[in-house]
């Protein structure tokens, strides 16, 4: 059974990595936070921006890395670069420099090119205007400069938090939103392919188990089949979950 380090199990994806892969592999996690309904077994409180990551090998020694913890609040990482730039992409680095034996899967974004790039490719030469798109750059430059012993994930995910205390997803700000009779602009221009977590998770699952693609291509694009605007994303959304479209 491979060994797998899971960071950011505090947030969306992680926590349901962990709950997804539970035997399937031995799955260790690191967050930010400690929570309820957290289902990790092996559990490590973790902070990214910290100079040493000898305590984290103290903790696991992984077969692989999936590094999906990340500051994702656009407005915080404009007002605090640094912060951005250390844990985004900074983590990187240290992550390949303490498990030299360790395969690494970074999840990154749409976010390193620029807003209303269409159907970007993995060959499509990243130009990140934002804060977090560049610190997301870096990280990736990291994984592209490991020697073969990592890829890039860029993809854009929507889902909803089992952490209680992290309730600002996409989705889950829509959701919310018409609950609460808010109203709410969602943009008919803005073009995006989402992938639900629980679909992302089972790609990841299937690389890890074929995990010689984790030497042999540096970067995947994965997202859903269909391209779709925020707008008719939300309405779609709003629709099957029956909730006021008048709000």
């Amino acid at each position: 059974m491979k060994k797998v380090l899971i960071t950011g199990a505090s947030g969306m994806l992680g926590a349901a990595m962990v709950a997804q892969w539970k035997g399937i592999f031995e799955v260790y996690a690191t967050g930010h936070s400690q929570f309820d309904h957290n289902t990790a077994e092996h559990y490590l409180l973790f902070d990214l921006s910290q100079q040493s990551y000898e305590n984290l090998s103290a903790f696991v020694n992984p077969d692989i890395i999936v590094h999906c913890a990340a500051i994702t609040n656009h407005e915080y990482c404009e007002s605090k670069p640094d912060m951005a730039k250390l844990v985004n992409g900074e983590s990187v680095r240290k992550l390949l420099v303490q498990f030299p034996q360790s395969k690494c899967i970074y999840i990154s974004t749409d976010a390193v090119f620029p807003p209303k790039t269409h159907l970007a490719d993995e060959q499509t030469k990243p130009n990140p205007l934002s804060v977090y798109g560049q610190s997301k750059a870096l990280g990736e430059q990291y994984i592209a400069d490991s020697s073969e012993r990592g890829i890039t994930i860029r993809t854009t995910i929507v889902g909803k938090n089992t952490n209680e205390h992290k309730h600002g997803s996409f989705v889950e700000w829509i959701v919310y939103s018409l609950k609460e009779s808010t109203s709410i602009s969602l943009y008919d221009d803005v073009i995006f392919t989402p992938i639900s977590i629980w679909s992302l998770i089972d790609e990841l699952q299937w690389l890890i188990e074929h995990d010689t693609y984790i030497t042999d291509y540096s970067i995947f694009h994965i997202a859903g089949s269909e391209i779709v605007s925020k707008f008719d994303f939300g309405y779609e959304l709003a629709k099957q979950l029956q909730l006021d479209l008048m709000s």
